[in-house]
């Protein structure tokens, strides 16, 4: 779909107007690939609310969710979802496929389509990959996803599937997907906190190894409903080269093939350590790390410095709702202890200094 986009898209008033219709155009395309293809519906459950995921064709289900990321959110119970994910091909040949009403120009940060919510309908649309996704705020509307062919779904999205998606499916008042990684114990657990690159995954991978449970290393759900609480979505991990030297002994891991180089070795925490995955814990602290090498070094930090850990890197990954999860983000803040991490070479330190913050949160 990106090659058939124009250098500049109308201007915003008209552009905003062609979103609607263009969300009606984009669910009869599905209609008609899903009569084609036939249905796979797979049921998904986080916490306490249920999305059912309505591909058009087997072979895009595989495709999106071969590498496992989604598989311990699986259920088997049918009915009534509280949200629906509908997703297809595009038809081809390419000129077939419902055109954008948009262009270059009016793609902003993670996609998003200048215009978007102005008329009820919010278009994200993945430069890198072509996808393009699509919300409605009318009661019950499906969530479209369209992808220009299964073959174009690319590793990173298969790591993490249809993240857009799920931010609407899952979100609501004091519920949102939140860039932030969890572990824990019956104790509770720790919500790590940080932009990429800053040691979430290593925070998580040493706690894993040494026997806390895992919710994720980079995206959750938070659920501040009745108290602030982590959810799982993703069961899997991205891993770098310092990971896999650091933590070699994990097994299930599978590696991008040549023709995705650079990218992360995917992790599937369910089957490289049953039972560590959990499905959720109540938030008792927040820790925010920064890589430093040498010594593994705790320290208590305000809430003010836990929520700019935590917001403006959820804003950037996912502005899809103005930053309405800030609010959320900094009710937790205020509620629990937060501390800083200093992370170190030893995996053991890491771990000790996340049972050392469970510990005082649980005093």
């Amino acid at each position: 779909m990106t090659e058939r986009l124009t250098v500049r898209g109308p201007e915003p008033d008209r552009l905003t107007a062609a979103l609607s219709p263009f969300y009606a155009g984009a669910r009869r395309e599905y209609d008609l690939a899903a009569e084609r293809h036939g249905v796979v519906e797979v049921n998904l459950r986080f916490g306490d609310r249920s999305v059912a995921l309505r591909f058009a064709g087997q072979r895009l289900a595989e495709a999106v969710l071969g590498l496992g990321a989604l598989d311990a959110r699986r259920s088997g119970a049918s009915g009534e979802a509280d949200a629906t994910i509908a997703l297809w091909e595009e038809p081809l040949p390419p000129a077939a496929a419902l055109p954008v009403t948009w262009g270059v120009d009016d793609i902003g940060p993670q996609g998003l389509v200048r215009g978007s919510g102005a008329d009820g309908v919010v278009a994200v649309h993945e430069t890198a990959s072509g996808a393009v996704t699509l919300v409605e705020s009318s009661p019950g509307a499906a969530i479209l996803h369209r992808v220009p062919s299964r073959g174009s779904v690319p590793w990173w999205e298969r790591a993490a599937p249809l993240r857009p998606a799920l931010f609407w499916a899952l979100g609501g008042e004091r519920r949102h997907l939140v860039h932030a990684g969890g572990v824990g114990d019956a104790r509770g657990g720790v919500l790590i906190a940080g932009a990429s690159g800053s040691g979430k995954t290593t925070v998580a991978l040493a706690a894993l190894v040494h026997g806390l449970r895992y919710v994720a290393d980079d995206y959750l759900l938070l659920d501040s409903t009745i108290e602030p609480t982590a959810v799982s979505v993703y069961g899997t991990a991205k891993l770098d080269d310092g990971h896999l030297r650091r933590f070699g002994m994990l097994a299930a891991v599978r590696f991008p093939p040549p023709s995705c180089a650079g990218e992360k070795a995917v992790l599937d925490v369910g089957r490289a350590m049953p039972g560590a995955l959990c499905g959720s814990l109540p938030v008792r602290a927040v820790v925010v790390p920064r890589i430093r090498g040498g010594r593994t070094r705790l320290r208590r930090v305000s809430p003010t410095d836990a929520l700019l850990a935590l917001g403006p890197s959820t804003v950037f990954q996912m502005p899809f709702d103005g930053g309405r999860a800030v609010a959320s983000l900094a009710a937790v803040v205020r509620s629990v202890p937060c501390f800083g991490l200093d992370v170190g070479d030893d995996a053991a330190e890491l771990a000790g200094a996340v049972e050392r913050v469970l510990d005082e949160a649980a005093r």
